[in-house]
């Protein structure tokens, strides 16, 4: 058992208990739109440990898979590349990390502001699993075809002995996980 998560409610959101072993995928299901990411971000925080929750008992971390953005007024002069952003953010020793590059296209000198959802989500997957093969991620901002892609890379990652929870607003990988779970709106608070 790596995390055991115990019914609550968080944001008014009911999510039922589960446990997380080693190969195994969990999908939590969350309603679309935007005014849900804050509750997939507390739930992150809680199952990574960030936000202590006496209701989680966590043997081994799970790590966020990040998204990548550029904010700081020096990328606008100085992009940052791929090669980059792996140098910061991967364990360079494991050959994860260089999966980026079978993309024929990319290249360590590629600048991550030219890349479109799919491939930065690709990159950012593999910098985190360079470190862990116990992760957290999601599929925002990356299209049907690049969804399919990362899913079965991580179910591939899971069946060599990782594991995987991933928050999806659809229910696409509905049979094709080890447990999927819907979180249930409660309504607003009075």
């Amino acid at each position: 058992m790596l995390t055991k998560f115990s019914e609550q409610t968080v944001d008014n959101f009911y999510f039922p208990s589960f446990i997380l072993t080693k190969g195994d995928i969990i999908i939590i299901h969350l309603p679309c739109g935007p005014y849900f990411r804050p509750v997939e971000l507390k739930m992150i925080d809680i199952l990574t440990g960030k936000q202590y929750n006496d209701l989680i008992e966590i043997n081994t971390p799970l790590k966020y898979v990040e998204h990548i953005a550029e904010k700081s007024f020096w990328h606008r002069f100085f992009p940052l590349t791929v090669g980059g952003y792996l140098d910061k953010y991967a364990n360079k020793s494991n050959p994860v990390c260089n999966m980026i590059y079978n993309t024929k296209w990319i290249t360590p000198k590629t600048k991550i502001q030219t890349l479109a959802g799919t491939p930065r989500r690709q990159l950012s997957l593999y910098a985190t699993l360079s470190w862990t093969d116990k992760i957290i991620f999601d599929l925002a901002g990356v299209d049907p075809q690049g969804g399919q892609q990362i899913y079965n890379f991580v179910k591939t990652v899971v069946q060599s002995g990782g594991s995987a929870i991933l928050f999806d607003y659809t229910d696409e990988f509905k049979d094709d996980c080890t447990r999927f779970i819907k979180a249930q709106y409660l309504g607003e608070d009075k």
